[in-house]
């Protein structure tokens, strides 16, 4: 099993990686979490993925965070005569609102909706926008002509993008409203809002999560449409993670905008003290090639020093050829940048609002201490994983060891930059805080005997957001007995 390294690895599941085999060497290759996505497959077959995740998690003895991916208003093309139909530059394609088997003349989509929105000139992008379409003809309540502008193979279920067209749909579809009444009782650690384009749509999913029971399950927008980026800064706030979901979003705007976005969303969420993920077609030449093309890696890297928590694989683990082998180079890639990040790219400041006076206070001295090389490792005791987020997001030059006695919380944090997570029991004093802080630290290789760790606590032990501790504990050469004299300062 490769060493922790600090940039987390969400490996998308398929039927190239959803098996218990596989899933234990995408583990072992350095998958942090595992995303079900909910456009494919039917809930018996997820109620064993996520079985069979939780199997790997007991065998490993590591946390393996579980993130549900909610469809969406994703629009797609309906049924193509034997599976497919070649469209020819220049040539009229009607696209109708009733279901018909498509061929090379006609189409319907999963949006019916769309005949009555689209008006003459828009384009319309098929196939994450290999095909070309231009809206010619209007007016009739049964069909729209479009001319085809750039011609190629339409197979049935390719998206289905709108790039001009403001389409007035929910971001909650039935499907997705069926999907949630079924995965809020099982065992996921993140959910995903598709197609996010103002906070509005946040507080909808959260206000169902809460009627259905989870208040507490954190949502992760995606963003993939350019209203979004309008409204970043409130959509960030509102969240509880962010995926910068450049397929979609590659193909609603001009490609060349796509790594300024990126990097917009990105800042964002290191200033508001979000999580981050880049996504898709990070490693694509993965799904048929057992190596990564230069600029892959060069792209991944770029996700790193951007501040990405996590960098995400799609089809290269979900239907590629070379599943581990795809997680293998994505971690060895993220190490290899992890030496020249640590000493070249500076943190952003945390917006103070985002953070309370005293856990401000203590991350600016772990920060200090941590620049003097004068601790090893942090370690956090954390009832919620919010002070192990915060910390995280100063992306300080050594590992965080995050501790907590609840599960959940503790999964949470397989998606924060540089922790590495593990339950423990509720704490009840401050040196059985340094034991078992000295005692896993040691287990799990962070740091040896004689390192110095910045130990973050909060007293009374079991309150929950209450940081105010800060103790430089050096791990004793010997195990001490209960009663003997460990060497550490503390500030409270």
């Amino acid at each position: 099993m490769p060493k922790p390294i600090r940039t987390k690895i969400v490996a998308t599941l398929g039927p190239a990686s959803a098996t218990p085999d596989k899933l234990r060497l995408l583990a072992d290759a350095g998958a942090d979490v595992f995303r079900i996505n909910f456009s494919h497959g039917i809930n018996e077959e997820r109620d064993g993925i996520l079985d069979a995740i939780r199997a790997v998690e007991r065998d490993t003895g590591r946390p393996l965070g579980i993130l549900a991916d909610l469809c969406g208003p994703k629009i797609r093309v309906g049924e193509m005569v034997q599976g497919g139909a070649m469209l020819g530059a220049g040539e009229a394609l009607v696209v109708q609102r009733e279901p018909v088997v498509g061929n090379a003349e006609r189409i319907n989509t999963t949006l019916p909706e769309l005949i009555d929105q689209a008006e003459p000139g828009q384009s319309i992008l098929l196939d994450d926008g290999k095909l070309l379409l231009t809206v010619a003809e209007t007016g009739c309540a049964e069909r729209i002509v479009c001319r085809v502008e750039r011609g190629g193979l339409l197979t049935s279920g390719k998206g289905v993008n709108l790039p001009h067209t403001r389409l007035t749909i929910p971001v909650l579809t039935e499907k997705d409203l069926a999907d949630i009444a079924w995965l809020v009782k099982r065992d996921f650690d993140y959910i995903a809002l598709s197609f996010v384009r103002e906070p509005g749509d946040i507080e909808a999913l959260r206000a169902r999560l809460a009627q259905a029971g989870r208040p507490d399950l954190p949502i992760m927008a995606k963003i993939e449409k350019p209203q979004a980026l309008a409204a970043i800064e409130e959509i960030v706030a509102t969240a509880d993670a962010v995926m910068v979901a450049r397929g979609d979003l590659g193909v609603e705007m001009d490609l060349p905008s796509v790594p300024v976005a990126q990097k917009t969303v990105a800042r964002q969420c290191a200033r508001l003290a979000k999580p981050c993920v880049i996504a898709t077609q990070m490693l694509e030449s993965m799904t048929a090639s057992p190596t990564p093309t230069r600029a892959e890696v060069s792209d991944v890297a770029n996700a790193v020093l951007d501040h990405a928590d996590a960098v995400m694989l799609s089809g290269e683990t979900a239907v590629g050829r070379f599943p581990v082998e795809s997680v293998a180079a994505m971690n060895a890639t993220v190490e290899a940048i992890q030496a020249w990040h640590d000493r070249e790219a500076p943190a952003f400041d945390i917006r103070p609002s985002c953070v309370t006076p005293a856990i401000a206070t203590l991350a600016d001295s772990v920060r200090a201490m941590v620049e003097r090389d004068a601790a090893a490792a942090i370690v956090v005791f954390s009832l919620t994983g919010r002070t192990a987020r915060i910390l995280s997001k100063h992306r300080p030059a050594c590992p965080i060891l995050g501790l907590s006695p609840d599960a959940a919380a503790m999964r949470r944090m397989t998606l924060y930059y540089g922790v590495e997570s593990r339950q423990t029991p509720l704490i009840a004093s401050l040196q059985e805080v340094l034991d078992t802080a000295a005692q896993t630290a040691t287990e799990l290789a962070l740091a040896k005997p004689g390192d110095t760790l910045a130990v973050v606590a909060g007293q009374p032990f079991g309150v929950a957001s209450l940081t105010n501790t800060l103790v430089l504990h050096t791990i004793p050469e010997t195990r001490p007995s209960s009663s003997s004299q460990m060497s550490h300062r503390w500030i409270q």
